[in-house]
This record gives C-alpha cells, sequence and structure tokens, in this order.
C-alpha cells in the first residue's frame, strides 16, 4: 500500500497522489502564495485523516503542536506517512515538540505525554492484536522545544519495543501521539496488546480518556517485514 493517499485540497483546489512529506516540504512556499488561509495544522490533520489515523486510532482533533521525530543511528526521520525500514527503528528515537500556536504563560505549566502505537498489529486488514502499545514515555515539559535523547526517561511508563511488524502483513502505521495532561498519577496499560482493553482497535484513545488526557498533536510512519 502506499504510505499515503493524497493530501486534501489546498487553495480549493485537489492534489491527488501527493505525500504527507512533499506537503510538508512545500508548506512555506504555499504560505508565500495563499497567506494564512492553511495552516500546518491543517497539512497534519489532513495527513492523519488521509491514512485513516484519525478514525482508527484518534478522534478528529486540531493539532495544536508539531511532533518531530528522528532515529539519528539511522539517520531517519518521521514525516507523517513515509516508509521506513524496521532496521532503522530498532532504537529509541529522538523528539521535539513545539506549539502551532502563540505559546501562552500558562503553557509553561502544562505535562506532556508521548505514547507509540500500532493500529495494525497482526495487520491492517486483519487487526487482531491492535492497538499495540510500543512506547510511553511521559513528564515532558516545555515552554520551549524539548530534546530528549536516545536512552531511558524517568518517566518512562512503557519502554521502546521495537517495531518488529511479522511477515507477509504488509504496511504497518506506527503512531505517536502527543498528550497534554497531568502525568502524576498515570499508569502503564495493563498490557501491551490492546494495550489491556480487550478489544480489538482499542488503545490510546481509551487509555487517554480513562486519564483525562487531551490528544494535541500527532505523527506517523509506515513499517513492513522484507517478507512480503
Amino acid at each position: 500500500m502506499p504510505s499515503i493517499t493524497s493530501i486534501a485540497a489546498i487553495t480549493g483546489f485537489l492534489w491527488t497522489s501527493l505525500t504527507a512529506t512533499a506537503a510538508i516540504a512545500a508548506y512555506s512556499g504555499q504560505q508565500a502564495l495563499l497567506g494564512t488561509g492553511y495552516s500546518l495544522s491543517s497539512t497534519i490533520r489532513d495527513a492523519l485523516i488521509a491514512n485513516d489515523v484519525i478514525g482508527d486510532v484518534l478522534d478528529d482533533f486540531e493539532p495544536t503542536y508539531s511532533l518531530d521525530i528522528s532515529y539519528p543511528k539511522s539517520h531517519e526521520t518521521v514525516l507523517l506517512g513515509n516508509d521506513i525500514a524496521v532496521k532503522a527503528v530498532s532504537k529509541r528515537p529522538v523528539f521535539t515538540f513545539h506549539s502551532l500556536t502563540s505559546p501562552s504563560i500558562s503553557a509553561k505549566n502544562l505535562t506532556f505525554t508521548l505514547a507509540l502505537t500500532d493500529p495494525d498489529a497482526k495487520s491492517r486488514d486483519k487487526p487482531i492484536w491492535s492497538e499495540m502499545c510500543h512506547w510511553i514515555v511521559t513528564n515532558l515539559t516545555t515552554p520551549e522545544p524539548a530534546l530528549h535523547l536516545s536512552k531511558a526517561q524517568p518517566g518512562e511508563l512503557e519502554e521502546y519495543l521495537p517495531p518488529s511488524p511479522p511477515p507477509k502483513t504488509g504496511s504497518h502505521r506506527y503512531v505517536f501521539v502527543l498528550l497534554e495532561g497531568d502525568a502524576s498519577n498515570l499508569e502503564a496499560p495493563s498490557d501491551r496488546k490492546h494495550w489491556g482493553y480487550g478489544k480489538v482497535r482499542h488503545g490510546v484513545r481509551d487509555w487517554a480518556g480513562e486519564n483525562n488526557l487531551t490528544v494535541v498533536g500527532a505523527n506517523f510512519f509506515f513499517a513492513q517485514n522484507k517478507k512480503q
């Protein structure tokens, strides 16, 4: 399957077969032509909708934070639906996030949590293990973009489980979700499979809701086993 199907219309016409990566790369130039009518937040949301991340994984939302993820050892960057080799994501990534709106004084007191989930386990057609929880790290604070090194974090509720899609199961979406809210009493899910809920395609959305966490940003990539 392609890494992204399409991005919604910009300036009134539809760009078909345009990757989210290309959309972001073109964003600065488009802003010069379009003024402020189309935002980076809209570009992110369009990519999430086009790939059913909004729908399968998350309820609809307007991203208020950008989430930049990279794997320094393999020099790979997560770009809203690009393909990355499984071997390139074997170690914890580094990440930054920053507000897409004008930060307020109160934003300095916010706490964030980053989660990584696979909605396509065992496969996208047969998600019998979905969602699979791959990582949760919390007690992240900002007012400035924060860089977190690729090592265990004090607030790591679930250690990083490298993506490992089984053979002949096609491309899996690996979705990073940035959540905002009080993390002082957060507990890890009871199980990685289905995030402990025991139901297909249940996971980060349920866990965030139970813990009064708000989705403020997301990013994702595709990976698949070499044997297809």
